[in-house]
């Protein structure tokens, strides 16, 4: 028996000895680097210092590994793989890359950190303030028919507008003159006259969807300045002006009443338009009579917006504006509503405009509609300057409401057509914000970046226009890379930024649609982007604080 105990304690033995050795051969890989260098862009090479206890791997005199252009390294005899390649990690190396270090199925990791990376610091060039509102909250983005009666006369065009995109008005034209027909006596509208419009108007209310009162606003429609074509005999008389205002009013309110036996409310009216101009005295009696009775006949009673000029005229002494305050007769409108065109665009037309505006709020607070902005030139890029820039004039000083003229509501084939959609869609419901950039905040001068802002809730949307046409004189185009955004008042970028860019191409025209890009914030609350010349940049972004 002691021998069979002795002879089971002897394989006992054998066995745990053997199981020793092949423990001990496994734990005797060498798993090491041996060399582990990378070489600079700028030619410089940074020799890694390598630490075999902790497996890690200094590189020293690297501010950022965008970099590394090259690496070299060894490794131990043991080695078989090594992974990932590092040579794959060559414009994606972080401050910190694991390698693993194969054998079998053993296995090390090494380290290899950037001791001397340093966060890039980048001075702002333009910067944001989403506390420093003006303007005022851009409440109506209307359609207008006045240009095109059948501009909503498809349903699902409408359902995208006003449905979906949340246009909230219509102009609607007023037909009053022989030319037309459409009032060819007193308490007579004839209905097949507005035939076209009215499918619009019903397609339009019939889609939209949102919580602000849909506004119909009235303006006269104008083909000619032939007076005699533009108002009906029994309005006018041969000297060809509007002699009877009570007359004119009363043609307004027949109207009223027909819109009315249709379910329809005129929330506002334009008796003037550009360069058919009442007097201001028959302004007077024509607003009084309108007034008065539509109230009688228990409609609403519209809301009157003036002067709509052709143009701004500023402080003249036989300016409208300034003869109707003179008189005492600024009470007999409601609106502040100009047509402030591309032409007037420049130091002296935009002072004759905010001379108008700022009188308009001289007796009390007037909302301010941007009554028939023009977006002229088609697909020219450089003419996005003018076009855009009107907008933001209007939005500078305080606009309540905008309807462009000829607004593409869909489709298109000119630049212009997804520049008007993608600006109109980001401004309505926001707000302007303080934006100042590099050049200033000042959009009037020609040769400059131009910059504005606008915060809907929490997301905003920037607009940014290089587009400095080289044909001008003393112009010299200018191309702006990695510049710098900086968003202020303690508010951080939430999430990515969506970039969409037009820019130049031969034909001085661009991509329909634009680019879209998405890129990241730098650190919480800066933008790095490319201005190319000759492009119109749209940011979206969120922000919180």
């Amino acid at each position: 028996m002691k021998k069979i105990y002795i002879l089971l304690t002897s394989v006992f033995l054998f066995v745990g000895c053997d199981k020793e050795t092949e423990n001990e051969g496994i734990n005797n890989v060498n798993l090491e680097f041996t060399q582990f260098d990378v070489t600079l862009s700028s030619g410089v090479e940074s020799i890694g210092v390598i630490d075999d206890v902790n497996n890690h791997i200094s590189l020293s005199g690297i501010v950022d590994p965008i970099n590394i252009k090259s690496v070299t390294y060894k490794y131990s005899d043991d080695v078989s793989l090594v992974t990932p390649n590092p040579s794959t990690r060559i414009g994606s190396w972080t401050i910190n890359e694991t390698f693993r270090l194969h054998s079998g199925s053993s296995f090390e990791d090494y380290t290899v950190e950037i001791i001397d990376f340093e966060e890039p610091v980048f001075e702002n060039q333009a910067t944001i303030a989403p506390l420093e509102t003006f303007g005022t909250y851009i409440k109506y983005h209307m359609l207008d028919l006045n240009g095109d009666a059948t501009k909503a006369s498809n349903v699902a065009t409408a359902n995208i507008v006003f449905g979906e995109k949340g246009m909230n008005g219509i102009r609607f034209p007023l037909y009053c003159g022989d030319a037309y027909g459409g009032h060819p006596e007193e308490g007579v509208v004839i209905e097949s006259v507005y035939e076209r419009p009215l499918i619009s108007l019903t397609n339009a209310k019939a889609a939209y969807s949102g919580s602000e009162p849909f506004i119909i606003f009235l303006g006269i429609k104008v083909l000619t300045s032939n007076k005699d074509e533009i108002y009906p005999d029994w309005v006018t008389t041969e000297d060809s002006d509007v002699a009877n205002p009570d007359k004119y009013a009363q043609l307004i309110v027949d109207f009223i009443t027909f819109m009315g036996q249709k379910g329809h409310t005129i929330d506002a009216v334009a008796i003037d338009k550009e360069t058919v101009r009442m007097s201001v005295d028959n302004f007077k009696i024509a607003v009084d009579s309108l007034r008065a009775k539509t109230a009688r006949l228990g409609y609403v009673v519209p809301k009157i917006v003036a002067p709509e000029l052709l143009d701004p005229q500023g402080d003249t002494n036989n300016g409208w504006m300034n003869e109707l305050y003179d008189k005492g007769y600024q009470d007999r409108y409601d609106v502040f509503g100009n047509h402030y065109y591309q032409r007037d665009h420049n130091e002296e037309g935009f002072a004759k405009y905010k001379y108008e505006y700022d009188l308009s709020q001289k007796d009390k607070t007037r909302p301010a509609w941007a009554t028939e902005p023009h977006w002229n030139g088609d697909g020219d890029l450089f003419s996005a300057e003018s076009a855009l820039g009107i907008m933001m004039d209007h939005a500078d000083l305080g606009m309540e409401a905008f309807m462009w003229w000829d607004y593409p509501i869909s489709g298109g084939t000119k630049f212009r057509h997804s520049v008007m959609r993608a600006f109109s869609d980001a401004i309505h419901r926001s707000t302007p914000i303080r934006m100042i950039d590099h050049d200033g905040e000042n959009i009037l001068s020609q040769g400059k970046l131009h910059t504005r802002a606008y915060l809907k809730g929490d997301e905003v949307n920037v607009f940014l226009l290089n587009v400095i046409n080289p044909n001008t004189a003393d112009l010299v185009p200018v191309s702006y890379e990695d510049y710098v955004i900086g968003i202020l008042d303690s508010f951080k970028i939430d999430g990515d930024v969506t970039v969409r860019q037009w820019r130049e191409s031969t034909d001085n025209d661009t991509d329909i649609e634009g680019e879209y890009t998405v890129i990241n914030p730098t650190g919480d609350n800066q933008i790095l982007l490319d201005l190319p010349t000759g492009s119109v940049t749209h940011l979206t972004f969120k922000i919180t604080q």
